[in-house]
């Protein structure tokens, strides 16, 4: 994907989040929720601080673009600097979420054991139909299937969070979706989407599965994302130029 974007003149940088890739701590393991947002909040201000003169646009895929959305609801002023938000495939509800016994049982264990990890198996052709892409994910090292319960309980509890409040974004957000996921639910985003007051876009990809931008039609997407970001540095340019107007 960031190959993709840089060769459409788009800066790109990444961030590998506590117990994921290639950064430190137990796999799959974290201290709270808040330090989830705050590695978002620090990558996004480096990236600030490496490019001060270019547009920025914050993206999260999946559980990212969880913590996208709850970073731009709970914490507007560290978005506010930022042209407009992109998230794909968001985890706000999983497609087949567990029985209320079951959470309730889990958040239980969340107090008791936060840490004990569980199995997360996850299963390639779910994530995207090209096959390639399914290879790619098998041999990646740096992949791992673990979920402590204090991760998959806030996670889940975090997406509800999000669903509940979505009256109150105020960052411009491209929603995406595709039809097929299977494991992040496309009819949540949308729900997400008609309760922002217009302030997101939501586009279904149909046929798509979990990971857009690794699926048959990525190039589509990519096309669409960097239209939609576009648009709103021209929205942006208008705007500053009739308040600037208007002021002189």
């Amino acid at each position: 994907m960031g190959t993709a974007l840089a060769s459409l003149g788009i800066a790109v940088q990444s961030i590998d989040l506590v117990g994921h890739g290639r950064s430190p701590g137990r796999r799959g393991c974290i201290e709270s929720y808040d330090q989830l947002l705050d590695d978002v909040n620090v990558s996004l201000l480096y990236s600030m601080e490496c490019f001060p003169r270019v547009p920025q646009f914050l993206f999260g895929h999946s559980m990212g673009g969880n913590l996208v959305l709850n970073l731009a609801l709970r914490r507007p002023q560290d978005v506010e600097d930022t042209m407009g938000l992109i998230v794909g495939s968001p985890m706000l509800r999983a497609s087949a979420m567990p029985r209320d016994r079951m959470m309730e049982a889990g958040r239980w264990l969340a107090t008791k054991v936060p840490n004990w990890r569980i199995r997360t198996p996850m299963v390639a052709t779910k994530l995207s139909q090209d096959r390639r892409a399914q290879d790619a994910y098998l041999r990646d090292r740096w992949v791992h299937r673990n979920m402590s319960l204090r991760l998959a309980a806030n996670l889940i509890d975090s997406g509800a969070w999000a669903l509940a409040n979505a009256h109150l974004l105020q960052a411009r957000t491209l929603l995406m979706h595709g039809s097929d996921d299977k494991l992040t639910c496309p009819e949540a985003t949308l729900e997400f989407a008609n309760a922002s007051n217009g302030v997101a876009t939501f586009k279904a990809w149909h046929g798509c599965r979990h990971d857009l931008h690794d699926d048959l039609q990525r190039e589509r997407v990519f096309e669409h994302m960097t239209h939609w970001m576009k648009q709103q540095c021209i929205v942006s340019y208008k705007i500053s130029r009739t308040a600037s107007a208007s002021v002189a």
